[in-house]
């Protein structure tokens, strides 16, 4: 099958970018927090995290020649010692339902476990999101617990289910 998109690593230009999209609460309906952030904070946050070896931001391209940017997908260190990433993605509405996460979340898969030496890499997501917990099991990860009411949501609180694959695991994909 042939390709769909491009996973570009951010580069200084796209920090504003990606700032807009870390603090536009259209596009993280599951996550409250998004409303309060401040984009400047958010915009310096995104430099500083730009050339790290333990954060990773990418843009997610549609391979068409105009490389029309859908979404953004990072991976950042979740505990280094113990060799494990955690994934996030988020991809424009117009674009969801496609198949897009998934295919950025494979190639974001094989540069966590042939590149970076990775052990496991995990993703968590707000229980309502069924969305984003849909495309962590296509993905070939595997729902390990439920951290109970661990998010303000709606005046509220929500579980965020976590979610893991292992290197052992993904070899066998």
């Amino acid at each position: 099958m042939k390709q769909r998109i491009i996973l570009s690593p951010a580069a200084l230009e796209d920090a504003d970018f990606i700032a807009r999209i870390k603090t536009d609460i259209e596009l993280w309906p599951y996550e409250d927090d998004v409303a309060s952030a401040d984009r400047e904070s958010v915009h310096r946050k995104v430099l500083e995290r730009m050339n790290s070896e333990w954060y990773k931001q990418y843009i997610i391209l549609l391979d068409d020649p105009e490389r029309t940017p859908i979404g953004t997908l990072h991976m950042h260190w979740y505990v280094k010692e113990r060799k494990s990433w955690e994934i996030g993605f988020c991809t424009f509405p117009e674009y969801r339902k496609q198949g897009y996460c998934i295919e950025a979340g494979r190639i974001a898969l094989e540069y966590a476990f042939k590149d970076w030496n990775a052990h496991k890499v995990v993703g968590m997501c707000n229980e309502h999101n069924t969305a984003s917990c849909k495309a962590m099991e296509r993905l070939g990860m595997t729902r390990e617990g439920t951290f109970r009411e661990e998010l303000p949501w709606k005046n509220g609180w929500a579980d965020q289910f976590f979610y893991c694959i292992l290197e052992s695991e993904y070899g066998k994909m």
